[in-house]
């Protein structure tokens, strides 16, 4: 009964260090407690149930499950012993690695979560770094112009006005950000219904609380849109605002539309471009302007590796920043 007893003590006092001390949830430790709490509770019940059935066994069946059980007894009763020895070795390792192997990065904390805001122009490569660097860390990402395309395609589906702000706050507060369908929003009478649905202050509200929620979930969040570091997230860590010049972007996506085989002019597009600029940059609520503590990044020049190496560097340092 000692031999249990303490046994049980040592084997419990190895899996309180392991949860405790070394913030271990489920580790060795863990495995061993219950693995020598179940050896024990069979032991206990084979021993019960002998003991049980032997006055009603005829004797020869009685010896016979006596020898049986005695053999399953001291068999079974080994492994404790087994579990108790690797409990106390791996108490010793880890009591060891605690107190003499612990290095700097123990003593920092991480941060919980992560947010880097992306902004710019439409074309200027910020959805394809925001979607590269969100792969690289491991990072959540939300293409926020989705968002108000999902707004409009909602309406448009069910043959609602487009121009009606009640209905379409309505839609707003029904998107589901983890069901955003990048192909089907990204056609261009969706992109059309998406500018007109994006001017209502009621739609903007609505989506932003949605976009701030999305922000906050762990380890990290990659957003971009168009007033990320100023609305959405102005306290994200890094700020990141991707511009480059109209010509180049028009190139850009006139090169996108042509590899999909459609017929479009160049001047069109540019066109587009300048007009879309000038309603982003000059409406009222959140118009499209790099937030005072933004990282400039001009891509006219520059292709997505080198603007990711760049950008990266950025995002490093701040990590760093935040784990002292």
């Amino acid at each position: 009964m000692y031999f249990i007893l303490t046994s049980s003590l040592i084997v419990a006092f190895a899996y309180a260090v392991e949860r405790l001390a070394l913030k271990i949830r489920f580790g060795l430790f863990a495995l061993l407690f219950w693995l020598f709490v179940f050896q024990f509770a069979l032991i206990f019940a084979i021993d019960a149930l002998l003991q049980n059935l032997s006055p009603y066994l005829p004797a020869w069946l009685s010896s016979l499950a006596t020898t049986v059980g005695g053999f399953a007894f001291v068999t079974i009763g080994i492994t404790p012993l087994i579990t108790l020895v690797l409990a106390a070795a791996y108490l010793l390792f880890a009591l060891g690695n605690w107190l003499f192997d612990r290095d700097e990065k123990d003593d920092v904390l991480l941060p919980s979560r992560f947010t880097i805001a992306i902004d710019g122009p439409a074309a200027s490569g910020k959805g394809t770094l925001a979607r590269r660097i969100a792969d690289y860390y491991g990072y959540h990402h939300l293409d926020t112009g989705l968002t108000y395309r999902a707004v409009a395609k909602a309406l448009m589906d069910q043959n609602m006005p487009l121009d009606d702000e009640f209905l379409a706050e309505k839609a707003a507060r029904t998107i589901d950000l983890a069901k955003l369908d990048r192909t089907a929003l990204s056609a261009h009478d969706v992109g059309e219904a998406a500018s007109k649905v994006a001017i209502m202050p009621a739609v903007r509200r609505a989506l932003v609380a949605s976009q701030q929620a999305f922000a906050i979930r762990s380890p990290g969040t990659v957003l971009d849109g168009r007033d990320i570091g100023t609305v959405v997230c102005p306290d994200a860590p890094v700020k990141l605002y991707i511009t480059a010049s109209p010509e180049a972007r028009a190139k850009r996506r006139y090169d996108e539309i042509k590899s999909s085989g459609a017929c479009v002019q160049y001047d069109d597009i540019l066109a587009d471009l300048v007009r879309r600029d000038a309603r982003d940059m000059g409406r009222t609520d959140s118009p499209l302007k790099p937030a005072a503590d933004a990282h400039l990044l001009d891509t006219t020049e520059m292709d997505i590796e080198t603007a990711f190496l760049n950008a990266k560097t950025l995002i490093d340092q701040a990590l760093a920043g935040s784990k002292h």
